[in-house]
Order: C-alpha cells, then sequence, then structure tokens
C-alpha cells in the first residue's frame, strides 16, 4: 500500500492504471462497506467482493493477521508494525486515489484514517509496557500487564486468549522487539516516541 501510494504521488498515470489492482489489495482489509451498506459509487463491484474491515477487532482496537480465521487459541497479531504501516500506507494510498477520482469524497480517507487511529492506539495499549509512571501517556494511562511482565517492554504476540513476550520464530529481546518495529516509514516516529 504504501509503495502503491508513493508510486501514485509521483505518476498519476500508475493511479489510473492500477487503481482496480490496488484497491482490491486495500479492500481486502479495510473494506468500509458490508453486504448490507450503499456501495461506493465508482467502485461498487470491488466493495462486494470483500468482508467489512476483515482483520480489525474494533472491541479491541486492533487488528488479528489471521482475519476471518482464529488458531486453536483464537485470532492473533505478532507484528504490529506491519499492521500500522498497512493502514497508514492505506491512508496514505486513498489520499493519493482520490485526489484523482472524478467523483471523490473524503469518506474513504477519513475510514482508513480511523482504522490507522485505532490501530495506533491499540498498538500503545496491548504492545508498548511503560513502567516507569512519569514516562506515561495519554496512550499509557493504566498498567494492564503485571509488572514482571511488563519489564519486557514490548509484546511479542498479542491473541484473543493469551500474550506472550515471543514470536513465531524465537523467544529472542531482539526478535520481539523488531518484529514490531519494521517496517520503517514516517508513521514510525508517532508509533515509538521518545518515551
Amino acid at each position: 500500500m504504501y509503495a502503491s501510494a508513493v508510486l501514485g504521488k509521483l505518476n498519476s498515470t500508475f493511479v489510473e492504471e492500477q487503481r482496480d489492482a490496488i484497491d482490491a489489495l486495500l479492500l481486502d482489509v479495510a473494506n468500509s462497506h458490508n453486504a448490507d451498506s450503499q456501495m461506493h459509487p465508482d467502485r461498487s463491484s470491488l466493495h462486494g467482493m470483500f468482508p467489512f474491515t476483515r482483520h480489525k477487532s474494533w472491541f479491541d482496537s486492533h487488528s488479528f493477521a489471521s482475519g476471518l480465521f482464529p488458531f486453536a487459541d483464537g485470532k492473533s497479531l505478532e507484528s504490529s508494525g506491519e499492521s500500522v504501516n498497512f493502514y497508514y500506507g492505506a491512508y496514505l494510498w486513498t489520499k493519493v486515489s482520490t485526489a484523482y477520482a472524478k467523483h471523490s469524497t473524503n469518506e474513504e480517507v477519513d475510514f482508513v484514517r480511523l482504522l490507522l487511529a485505532m490501530e495506533m492506539r491499540g498498538v500503545k495499549t496491548y504492545w508498548h509496557m511503560v513502567t516507569d509512571p512519569e514516562k506515561k501517556n495519554s496512550y499509557h494511562t493504566s498498567d494492564i500487564y503485571n509488572p514482571l511482565f511488563a519489564k519486557n517492554l514490548m509484546v511479542g504476540n498479542v491473541g484473543m486468549m493469551d500474550v506472550t513476550i515471543a514470536t513465531w520464530f524465537g523467544i529472542e529481546p531482539l526478535y520481539v522487539h523488531m518484529i514490531n518495529f519494521l517496517p520503517v516509514t514516517a508513521i514510525t516516529s508517532e508509533l515509538f516516541d521518545k518515551r
């Protein structure tokens, strides 16, 4: 999504030629319409092909990587950096693509901004652990984890039934921190503040 937004910003022909393909990638995760809602006037057939925000847990305010299908112990998300960067790329793509649309509105841009804001809040709440009371901010107003667990500063995997300080490929602290840090884009400075 991010690469498509950059290409679209640099070359409007890319948007015209690739809009349907890129929108299909976007709608696979961030479809703003469900079967009962009014279809988008320009791309109604695409919206109807995908479920409404299939990865997003609106209750938990973050995404689950497995989308519609849970594992044995429920849905989970390991790489919070990837989920935030998807929504950031989706935001940039909707900004670029609606700029070239014939009948554009900011509805899609605003919807993806909402998804990005929810993801940022969810990640800062469930993945980033702040143990120093003086360093807490509006995202870290309460301690949701045991202080012994919180000493690790970063959660590796948040699931419906468990929270771990591990990744699918190892338990090294570097793995846990880097899977949540990558990829690095402009949104990274918002996701990881100086605290």
